[in-house]
């Protein structure tokens, strides 16, 4: 018998509940997903769980934003290298470029569409893990033109 694939695990932070379920909604059968609303409870979260990526809203409601939750997030070993995606409605010109320099991967503007979301998860998710054997051996032949 085959063993399930794992899924991978994403901390989402968000403070607004209808956006929360929504993100829960669109990623819950392609992700395991753990959700929380603060600063708090993320590095409470992140301190006794593993995650794989971390979806973080950046204007979270408080003193503290995103931004300064990355940075906290850097500070622990375990994830000093783990992906980050900023979700946010700061999509003016420059926003983007400012939290890749705080250390995000990629952005998600708010209002996003499902697709736009998966498809930035995959992006960063495959720029973060080494190719597999198999994709390696599938890529040499498109090089190639093997199919």
């Amino acid at each position: 018998m085959e063993s399930a694939k794992k899924k991978i695990r994403i901390l989402v932070v968000e403070d607004n509940p209808h956006i929360r379920n929504l993100l829960h909604y669109l990623l819950r059968d392609t992700f395991d997903l753990e959700l929380v609303d603060c600063v708090d409870d993320a590095l409470l979260t992140a301190a006794q769980q593993h995650f794989d990526l971390f979806l973080l809203d950046i204007n979270l409601g408080e003193q503290r934003t995103g931004i300064d939750l990355l940075k906290l997030l850097r500070q622990m070993p375990a994830y000093t290298a783990t992906p980050a995606v900023a979700c946010t409605v700061y999509t003016r010109r420059g926003d983007k470029e400012r939290f890749l320099a705080a250390g995000f991967d990629s952005h998600v503007g708010k209002p996003f569409t499902d697709e736009a979301l998966r498809d930035t998860l995959q992006a960063v998710l495959a720029k973060a893990r080494p190719p597999q054997p198999t994709e390696m051996v599938v890529n040499r032949r498109q090089r190639s033109g093997l199919y």
